[in-house]
């Protein structure tokens, strides 16, 4: 008993790290850590939420490894988005109460499908003349106003979608908006989590265990990302994506 119990620990410890890790890039840990936390047998609903804790530290790493990029963003412009995000999760995390997990599971394959698309073609959105520059302002906060929303829902696949929100902004080049998807998740999860903990649907034993291991990989994730090129880093946001796209339509049919 002792030794399977180590051994779970040990392997959702293990997937908390490179969630962490795949977090710092892209986004797409919780696809890492949910399934790990179901297979050693903690309910769906709680292992979300679990999940959802666990992977906290690890954005937080990646933002404190982003900081230096960080600081070369508008202030004004990263406390609008954080502003943002905040209330969305919060209106999120409460929908998570009221609406069966099924029908959002059948949204999600959709939701990130559209996010990869957008980001694949950001390039030649952003390239158009600047006379549409307050159209995609707004379009900009409305996007990232949903995306909050769904990720203080469900956590899966938040990384693409805010990046291929942030991408909008012709003025900030993809490092940026890499740091700057870091800490908005931070905060988004933040805010879902607390509200997670007040309803008491957090393993806490697991999800403390898994935090170390989360923030250790977000670290470590930020440093690698910026030691390889700009190009090969869309490319693994893109790869990442279109993988999590099948997943989750592989997911919604097995329902």
């Amino acid at each position: 008993m002792e030794f399977l119990l180590i051994n779970n620990f040990l392997l959702v410890g293990m997937a908390a790290f490179f969630a962490g890790m795949l977090n710092a890039l892209a986004g797409g840990g919780t696809f890492l850590t949910l399934p790990s936390l179901i297979f050693i047998g903690v309910p769906p609903v709680v292992a979300n939420a679990t999940s959802a804790a666990a992977l906290l530290p690890g954005y937080l790493g990646a933002a404190l490894g982003y900081r230096a990029i960080l600081n070369e963003i508008n202030k004004i412009y990263l406390l609008k988005l954080l502003v943002l995000v905040m209330s969305a999760s919060i209106l999120g995390a409460l929908l998570l109460v009221k609406t069966p997990n099924s029908v959002f599971l059948n949204l999600t394959p959709w939701l990130i499908l559209v996010a990869t698309t957008l980001f694949i073609l950001s390039p030649y959105i952003t390239n158009q003349s600047n006379s549409g520059a307050y159209k995609k302002k707004s379009l900009q906060s409305l996007g990232i106003f949903l995306v909050g929303g769904y990720g203080g829902y469900f956590n899966g696949g938040l990384g693409i979608a805010l990046l291929s929100i942030l991408s909008l902004n012709a003025s900030i080049n993809l490092n940026q908006m890499i740091a700057l998807k870091s800490i908005m998740s931070s905060v988004l999860t933040l805010m879902s989590v607390m509200f997670f903990a007040i309803s008491g649907i957090i393993k806490w034993p697991l999800a403390l265990s898994m935090m170390l291991f989360s923030m250790l990989g977000g670290y470590l994730g930020a440093k690698l990302t910026l030691k390889i090129s700009k190009e090969l880093t869309r490319k693994i946001i893109i790869f990442i994506g279109i993988l999590m796209t099948i997943f989750m339509f592989y997911t919604s049919l097995a329902i």
